[in-house]
């Protein structure tokens, strides 16, 4: 096994960071630094689902708990439904606004 550079490592860490495929920095057996092009294909927007971490105080984790429960469903799903309504619904949008101003 052959050991890898420092700035080899840190490349990875930094894409593993940013969720992005790491770029060889070898060039392929045949070419030369001066043949070997990469893509400039436009990337394909990300589908798989992100983690989201929210911290809550007690009384509100249990009513969000509550409130999926009586609707028979995850309080991921809940939340999810909570952004699209924000993304969607100048109302909804709105009301947000003004409660987080309030802060």
């Amino acid at each position: 096994m052959t050991k890898s550079k420092p700035s080899d490592v840190l490349g990875r860490m930094k894409a593993a960071a940013t969720r992005e495929k790491p770029v060889s920095t070898t060039v392929p057996v045949g070419e030369t630094e001066e043949t070997s092009v990469t893509s400039s294909a436009p990337v394909a927007p990300r589908v798989r689902k992100v983690r989201f971490t929210l911290d809550l105080e007690p009384e509100a984790h249990k009513n969000l708990k509550r409130f999926a429960l009586e609707a028979d469903a995850d309080a991921s799903e809940v939340m999810r439904a909570l952004l699209a309504l924000l993304h969607r619904d100048a109302q909804v949008r709105n009301a947000v606004l003004t409660a987080i101003s309030k802060d």
